[in-house]
């Protein structure tokens, strides 16, 4: 897929690129693993001369000699003006553009020139390397202008071009994607030279600035576009057709098919707004069940903007519990796929995260002292805060006027001595105070029967 600049303001460039190929400059031979950069225009202004060209913008001064070829120049000091040159991209000087990794989490690994090593918060990408997500792993990098690539886990994505061409000031992107899925937001950039793209081992997108997600997985990739559009062509051809508007996605496979027609993305999902605020054992959301869902997939991150992500379910059911977490404020992005895993429409929610724990133990044994049978009833309690304890008695299964009510308690154990033979129900709540705030949390009700 090829992440191009504007809405195909790029079709002169991308025209060149289909043209007969220019002579490429000694030490500069095309490698089938690199794909070959379009041809840059550049219209002749008064006073330009091939010799000035080439000791501004070329690699090499001589290498006037190939844009003079490739050109039918026949008097390199004197070009008519405005008169446009086609200029092999190779030929041409250019500057690294800046790339970090701004976020991580999880095993991620930037591997250069076949060897791996762990990833560092701030460190610089350079073109050749690979961005390698593990399981459960996350990875954000973002470049110079704001554009933004974020990794999920399982996910594998290739720096192929990170420059600008000195000519044109034209930034130039582009990203293999190996395996995985990637979500890319490319600020917009009016330059008709300009280039972000992403590719697959089967697609190939291009936008100027937008936002969208690309997955290849199975030897099939998927688009699906957010804001703006996105031309996607198979293969390593350009884009030709139309390119793919915001609220809808395709599917790329290899040979005839090609590219499937757009399909308009699911809406976004919605939570229970109960689970904005988790104070359970585990963290847990349920999404309200969408129609044409085939499954859900939800997102967590430490910051608004989903740079810093650390965990992820993609599930057929909807809801996922993501296990322990520790206080604080977080946010949680949720999306419906469709049965092509076409991934729809997001849906992001802040969530408070303040563990408040309180759980009955298990039911209390009879332990005889001298002519008493004493009950040891327990609980737990966990989370942050200051508590203090309520233990109810209730005769029989419901909970009516209790026998026993004992509030006050500061240790999560109360015993109780000769209780008579029959069946009971007992009851414990908590009175949390933190940061000044009061809140109450009740236990369920448990039973108990006492044999003679």
């Amino acid at each position: 897929m090829i992440l191009r600049p504007s809405l195909f303001a790029l079709a002169s460039v991308l025209a060149l690129a289909s043209g007969p190929a220019l002579c490429a400059p000694r030490g500069l031979a095309k490698s089938v693993a690199v794909p070959v950069d379009p041809p840059v225009r550049y219209v002749v202004r008064r006073g330009d001369t091939l010799f000035d060209l080439g000791r501004a913008y070329l690699r090499r001064t001589t290498d006037y000699r190939h844009v003079q070829r490739a050109n039918q120049i026949s008097r390199p000091r004197v070009m008519p003006v405005g008169k446009t040159l086609t200029i092999d991209a190779d030929l041409l000087k250019t500057v690294p553009i800046d790339a970090r990794l701004s976020a991580f989490s999880g095993k991620v690994e930037i591997e250069t020139d076949g060897r791996r090593a762990p990833a560092q918060t701030g460190m610089a990408l350079k073109e050749g390397q690979r961005v390698i997500t593990g399981p459960g792993a996350f990875a954000t990098f973002e470049m110079e202008d704001a554009s933004r690539v974020t990794l999920p886990s399982n996910t594998a994505m290739r720096v192929v071009r990170l420059r600008s061409v000195v000519l044109t000031n034209a930034p130039q992107r582009v990203f293999k994607l190996d395996e995985g899925r990637s979500a890319i937001q490319a600020t917009p950039n009016p330059n008709p030279n300009a280039r972000f793209e992403v590719r697959t081992p089967v697609s190939i997108s291009a936008v100027r600035g937008t936002e969208f997600r690309v997955a290849a997985a199975d030897g099939r990739a998927r688009t699906e576009v957010l804001k703006g559009a996105v031309g996607v062509g198979p293969g390593e051809a350009p884009p030709a057709g139309p390119p793919v508007p915001a609220g809808f996605g395709v599917t790329v496979t290899p040979g005839a098919t090609g590219v499937s027609a757009p399909v308009a993305l699911l809406p976004a999902p919605r939570l229970n707004e109960a689970d904005q605020n988790q104070t359970d054992r585990t963290v847990r959301f349920a999404v309200r069940p969408q129609a044409g869902a085939a499954g859900y997939r939800l997102l967590l991150s430490r910051d608004a903007g989903f740079i810093d992500l650390f965990a992820e379910a993609t599930q057929a059911e909807a809801v996922a519990d993501f296990g322990p977490l520790e206080d604080g404020t977080y946010f949680v992005r949720v999306t419906a796929l469709d049965p092509a895993g076409l991934e729809g429409a997001p849906a992001d929610y802040s969530f408070d995260r303040d563990l408040d724990l309180l759980e009955p133990g298990t039911p209390p044994v009879a332990e005889v002292s001298g002519k008493h049978r004493n009950f040891l009833f327990r609980w737990s309690a966990a989370g942050g805060g200051v508590r203090s304890f309520r233990f109810q008695l209730f005769a029989g299964t419901e909970a009516a006027a209790p026998i026993v009510d004992q509030p006050g308690l500061v240790e999560p154990q109360l015993t109780l001595t000769d209780l008579p033979p029959g069946l009971y129900s007992w009851r414990v709540s908590a009175t949390r105070v933190k940061n000044g705030v009061v809140t109450e949390k009740v236990a369920p009700l448990q039973s108990l029967k006492i044999g003679s």
